[in-house]
């Protein structure tokens, strides 16, 4: 299970986010528009995402996840073709933001990080922080993989392939693996011989109305906000914020490298941790490490100085979707686990999407990203915070 949801999170991140940082350019030239306007489709497709999770949600906790997983890889291999013959920008805007995003939506994060709670008890952050690698894994595989397209065979190559590919590959591995739960083949979670003691509860009665009246729900969204907008502002920023300060291109792709190599390994470390010690402990960790580079990344302008920092916020960032989605399944069990989850993308998404405007805003405003990078710091002073006020004992809700 843990193999299985790291392929489809790998196909399914890898081509809907990565990849689409090496169309950017062919795309802009292609359809003649601006840089930014194209760069909307991503955007529409984190909030279209985002908007639909709550039915997801739902969804995986009451249908097949099979089905589910069907339904978004044949959507994806649709969306990326229909990009592939793309000639204006709203037909972008169809093909990758929405049809794309779906897909992604539907064989992601959300159906994978269920099944892994179902299937997973004792050792459910190891599994989680396996299974997400796969996430940050597959922007250093695709991405050059995609570039390669480009340059030898032109930018509709890459659109081309992964609409043969994603199909090929999910559909018969969804068919083999995509098992709701283990009590579905005679199993129990971790191989156990007897089931664990997990939540029950009214899971059924989720609602987004009720989710936003749940004061653990808002803390716990509110809780990785600095961090999912530490992404766009931070880790997406990075690379001009190193050539501001003299680095050469290749000494500033170098840092980014760094930076999300420790966020790779940061995965699995942190889940194994929320595996043997307090979950709150492992986040306080998590986020300090964030908070301690982004302090350096402001104090240091060397070349080492820009690694050390990179590779401390790097790790601190790599732990954080483990973290919180082990912190989800602990508070609210597994039963209610999917459609908690999607109830709180929504409030999430606000975050994810300001963190690169906020950093390029703070940059023409005033010539540098350090402004950015200093009140995203009190960001992370705020989510401890608010890890602070998470009652620090597992007893069932």
């Amino acid at each position: 299970m843990v193999g299985f949801t790291l392929v489809m999170q790998f196909l399914a991140m890898g081509t809907g986010f990565y990849v689409f940082s090496v169309l950017l350019v062919p795309l802009t030239e292609a359809l003649q528009a601006d840089r930014f306007l194209v760069s909307l489709a991503l955007s529409l497709q984190t909030l279209f995402g985002a908007l639909v999770s709550p039915w997801v949600g739902k969804m995986v906790a009451e249908r097949s996840v099979r089905g589910l997983m069907w339904a978004g890889a044949g959507l994806m291999g649709i969306g990326f073709f229909m990009l592939s013959q793309t000639t204006a920008l709203w037909q972008l805007f169809v093909s990758f933001g929405l049809m794309v995003g779906a897909g992604v939506t539907l064989t992601g994060a959300l159906p994978c990080n269920a099944l892994l709670t179902n299937w997973f008890f004792d050792r459910r952050g190891t599994a989680l922080g396996i299974s997400q690698f796969g996430i940050t894994i597959s922007g250093t595989v695709l991405v050059p993989l995609a570039s390669h397209l480009v340059l030898n065979f032109g930018w509709q190559s890459v659109p081309m392939t992964f609409a043969i590919a994603i199909p090929v590959i999910m559909i018969p591995l969804t068919w083999k693996f995509a098992v709701k739960c283990p009590e579905d083949m005679g199993l129990y979670a971790d191989g156990a011989a007897a089931p664990p003691v997990v939540i029950t509860g009214d899971a059924h009665s989720w609602t987004f109305t009720r989710a936003l009246r749940d004061p653990q729900v808002r803390l716990l969204a509110l809780l990785v906000g600095p961090p999912f907008m530490g992404i766009g502002t931070v880790v997406l920023g990075m690379h001009s914020h190193a050539t501001d300060t003299g680095l050469s291109v290749m000494q500033a792709s170098s840092v980014v490298a760094f930076m999300t190599a420790c966020g790779a390994a940061a995965k699995p470390l942190f889940g194994m941790l929320a595996d043997r010690f307090d979950k709150r402990w492992a986040m306080a960790i998590s986020l300090c490490c964030q908070l301690g580079g982004l302090a350096l990344i402001i104090l240091l302008d060397s070349y080492v100085g820009l690694i050390l920092a990179g590779c401390l916020f790097g790790l601190g960032y790599g732990g954080i979707m483990p973290l919180w989605t082990v912190l989800i399944a602990t508070f609210f069990g597994r039963e209610a686990f999917a459609r908690v989850m999607g109830l709180m993308f929504p409030m999430t998404v606000p975050f994810t999407l300001a963190g690169l405007p906020f950093a390029t805003f703070m940059f023409e405003t005033t010539g540098s990203y350090i402004p950015a990078f200093t009140i995203l710091l009190t960001g992370f002073a705020g989510a401890l915070f608010v890890l602070w006020r998470l009652p620090m004992s597992d007893a069932p809700r």
